[in-house]
């Protein structure tokens, strides 16, 4: 910096030593004069600031760049001490500069070129402070050792002084700020990151360094979102935006994200800079705000508004698609009396669990919702048939006969429930809810503790099979239930190779009713689980007595839903009821009705062959009518196969029911199984099921069902 302008300088030094004495007087001046302008003007316009100065630091010269840079006039300076010319100097750590170190002071006193020095000093003209690179070399007289003045310049390096500050400000502030920042270069590749990144990310610089930026984004962004944020620069030169984080412990956390570009000079991108914050706390309490814009605060179910919003936008769906909803109202019996009776404590404790229990009986797709107080709505969208409100009503009705215990008090409440449906009884969320109010109130005035239909005629047939099933569910402990017997016997000895056993119901009012009307809703409700237990233990134990009675009896028939099998553990059912009764397990066998059985999963074909280990043989019921899968037969070893009674009705006069029975006769025989029709009621049935190859028959040509001391039963199966 200083080696050139010292060669162009150089000679202005004349300017100030006695001039050589030279032979011709006259032209030495008038070169001398020449020379003196030349070289006054090359210091007085060069840019470079330049101060000269004596053996005892008096100055001796200053030019305008000088001048400018001190901002003190030269007419002041020059003839002072240049240390003591109102200027003062600054170290570059603050402190104000001694004489002693002042860099033409030590060129004089050492003699030797003084170099990039950096100090600071005020400027009075611009009332600001300057930074100021100094150089300062000492000149000599031929054969003297002592300089006899000194050559200093100053170079203004304010603004790269500035620059740095700024890049050390920014430096502290990139390392010390709250928020994750990454730069990457213009390929989109890591190449710094802070100390905030690393604290949110769990991720280092040596984790991350030369990564592509897609690398720290969570696989829960959507791809537009990915995409967008990937190429932004195309439109604009900075973006914002949601952007979820990976984590390096693999737990995601959204962050809001910043990203910049950095350009040179020529437009050209250098760098992204992307800052990001971790926003989890603030997402959390946005959800938590928006969730009670829309949820009941006591028992966080959708409130009135979310409601209204789902059954509209379900309405529209099933418009086009021809689909039936439903729209349940539930009101809680003598609510008021327990709120007033227990506190508001209590009563907030009932309608929490009330709403559980609601909860708990709705399929996935249906909405529960808190409409007010201690009304509750359900909506169902796309019911197969308008009998499927009727049961969700039932199961809530009886839900809640089941006690409940809120702050050691035992509760006892009751709901009524009013039911419209869509489209018949409203297009629209408002009327349909309206009329399964309606409905509601109908149900409190019939008593309470029922459900009502905004149509009357689905109301009567909805509530008489309800009442059916509450009388059911009481005919165990009231003793209603019999069982009845009906034999199976060989087609070609007529010897008794089984006795069947089928459930009746003696209802209180009704009188004694076959399984066909009640069967089907035990297996609805679920009940059949219990009265197949039932009819199982009391079967066993009739067998029981009739081996201690030496009545021969070779093996008790009874039936099993495959609902027993789907909604309990029934194996473990079996092995119970055969030790409680002492049974041997070969007396017994099972005869396996309903299409649930075609599941040919593992856990059911599982319990099936548990129970031929067990000793027991199974039959398969309604063989060629039912679902069993022909790939079942090679699963599960089942002794017979049952055919259905309706091939037998028509044997003797329909081709293809002869046909029918001769092939189901040849599969079962192929696969080394006994074939029983059922449903013989002439002696000329009996013969052509004979000359059809059936083993067994069974019907009322042999015995209707008959109570187990029946005199017609006890001599057509004979003492042992």
């Amino acid at each position: 910096m200083f080696g050139k302008f010292q060669q162009c300088l150089g000679a202005v030094s004349s300017f100030f030593p006695v001039m050589p004495q030279l032979t011709n007087r006259n032209l030495a001046i008038d070169t001398l004069k020449v020379n003196e302008a030349k070289y006054r003007s090359l210091f007085e316009n060069i840019d470079q600031s330049v101060i000269y100065l004596d053996a005892a630091s008096i100055v001796m010269a200053v030019n305008q760049a000088a001048e400018q840079l001190l901002g003190i006039p030269r007419d002041i300076i020059i003839g002072r001490k240049f240390v003591d010319s109102c200027v003062t100097f600054f170290s570059e750590d603050g402190s104000v500069l001694p004489e002693e170190r002042h860099p033409s002071v030590l060129a004089l006193r050492t003699g030797k070129p003084v170099e990039d020095v950096v100090i600071r000093l005020f400027n009075a003209d611009r009332q600001s402070y300057l930074w100021v690179v100094v150089n300062s070399v000492p000149e000599f007289r031929m054969g003297e050792s002592q300089p006899h003045q000194v050559l200093m310049t100053l170079t203004d390096i304010t603004p790269q002084k500035q620059s740095e500050d700024e890049l050390s400000m920014a430096s502290v502030i990139f390392n010390n700020i709250g928020e994750g920042i990454f730069v990457t270069d213009k390929d989109r590749k890591i190449v710094s990151i802070n100390d905030a990144f690393t604290e949110l990310t769990g991720f280092t610089q040596q984790d991350v360094y030369g990564q592509d930026a897609q690398f720290l984004q969570s696989k829960k962004n959507s791809l537009k979102m990915a995409d967008e944020l990937n190429n932004f620069t195309k439109t604009v030169n900075n973006w914002q935006g949601e952007v979820w984080r990976r984590h390096k412990s693999n737990a995601d956390f959204p962050s809001w994200t910043t990203v910049n570009e950095v350009k040179d000079s020529n437009g050209e991108v250098l760098h992204y800079v992307h800052v990001f914050m971790d926003i989890t706390h603030f997402k959390k309490a946005q959800d938590h705000l928006g969730f009670l814009a829309y949820h009941d605060p006591l028992t966080r179910l959708p409130n009135r508004l979310l409601l209204k919003d789902r059954i509209d936008h379900s309405l529209q769906n099933a418009l086009r698609e021809g689909s039936q909803a439903a729209v349940l109202f539930l009101d809680l019996d003598r609510f008021k009396g327990i709120n007033d009776t227990y506190g508001h404590a209590v009563g907030d404790g009932l309608l929490r669990e009330v709403a559980k229990r609601i909860k708990n009986l709705v399929r996935k797709e249906d909405t529960v919702s808190r409409y007010a107080g201690d009304e509750f709505v359900v909506f169902m969208e796309n019911i197969p048939n308008t009998k499927n409100p009727a049961k969700l009503a039932r199961k809530l009705i009886d839900t809640f006969n089941a006690p409940v215990y809120i702050k050691g008090y035992r509760l006892k409440v009751s709901t009524s429930v009013g039911i419209s449906l869509f489209p018949q009884d409203g297009r629209d969320t408002d009327t349909l809810i309206k009329n399964a109010d309606a409905a509601m109130y109908r149900a409190k005035k019939e008593g309470r503790n029922n459900f009502q239909y905004y149509s009357l005629e689905l109301t009567t047939e909805a509530f008489e099979k309800m009442s059916m099933e509450c009388a059911l569910r009481q005919s165990i402990e009231r003793h209603e239930l019999v069982l009845y017997y009906q034999p199976q016997v060989c087609l070609k000895t007529g010897e008794l190779i089984g006795v069947e056993s089928s459930v009746r119901w003696m209802h209180p009012t009704l009188g004694l009713m076959p399984p066909k009307q009640f069967i089907s809703i035990a297996e609805e409700s679920g009940f059949i689980v219990a009265l197949g237990e039932w009819a199982l233990q009391h079967a066993c134990m009739q067998m029981v007595q009739w081996l201690e009675e030496e009545l021969y009896v070779n093996k008790m028939i009874v039936n099993v839903s495959a609902i027993q099998f789907l909604r309990s553990d029934f194996v473990a059912t079996v092995e119970r009821v055969l030790t409680s009764t002492g049974l041997d397990p070969s007396y017994l066998e099972l005869e396996l009705t309903g299409s649930g059985f075609m599941d040919n999963s593992g856990q059911m074909i599982k319990a099936l062959n548990k129970l031929v280990a067990l000793g027991i043989e199974l039959t398969i019921d309604d063989f060629g009518v039912g679902c069993f899968s022909f790939n079942n037969l090679k699963r599960i070893p089942v002794k017979k196969l049952k055919i259905n009674s309706s091939f037998v009705a028509d044997v003797l006069d329909d081709v293809n029911d002869e046909d029918i029975i001769r092939a189901l006769v040849a599969l079962g025989h192929g696969l080394h199984l006994q074939v029983v029709a059922i449903g013989v009621e002439s002696k000329a049935q009996h013969q052509r099921l004979i000359d059809l190859g059936c083993d067994g028959g069974q019907g009322y040509l042999y015995s209707s069902p008959v109570l187990p001391r029946s005199n017609i039963f006890r001599n057509l199966i004979g003492e042992g």
